[in-house]
């Protein structure tokens, strides 16, 4: 039985693709198919990664001047940085019908992670009542 042999698209090399995928395979690799996506994503002008949510958050607090980075937990009042924290929404996303109602800021406060979990789908007053 000879095996039939492809090169790939993006480094070239000699690879046998997928039996059942010969005629649409075009690289030897997810990497090098990846690398290609990016490519092309940076060619169009479409540019993904760069800094972590705590990097902005940092450098605008900074910025601004803030001495002090921290706040209190919404629910248990520890202090929270901004590698530490989660948007919490008061009201279940599952009972939330549209993208408006899922960003509206009184819907949303700081919490901790054991607070988020705690919480999951309870009722925002229930679990007020239960953490104080």
């Amino acid at each position: 039985m000879v095996l039939k042999t492809k090169s790939c698209e993006e480094c070239g090399e000699e690879y046998v693709p997928v039996e059942f995928q010969f005629d649409r395979q075009k690289y030897c690799s997810m990497r090098c198919k990846w690398r290609k996506q990016s490519k092309n994503q940076k060619a169009a002008g479409i540019f993904k990664g760069g800094y972590s949510r705590e990097t902005h958050i940092r450098l605008w607090l900074e910025a601004m001047g803030e001495p002090d980075i921290s706040v209190p937990c919404h629910y248990c009042s520890v202090p929270l940085f901004p590698d530490t924290f989660v948007i919490e929404h008061k009201k279940p996303r599952k009972d939330l019908k549209n993208r408006k109602e899922m960003t509206a800021i009184e819907n949303l406060v700081l919490s901790c992670h054991p607070c988020n979990k705690e919480k999951g789908v309870m009722d925002y007053e229930e679990f007020v009542c239960l953490k104080s």
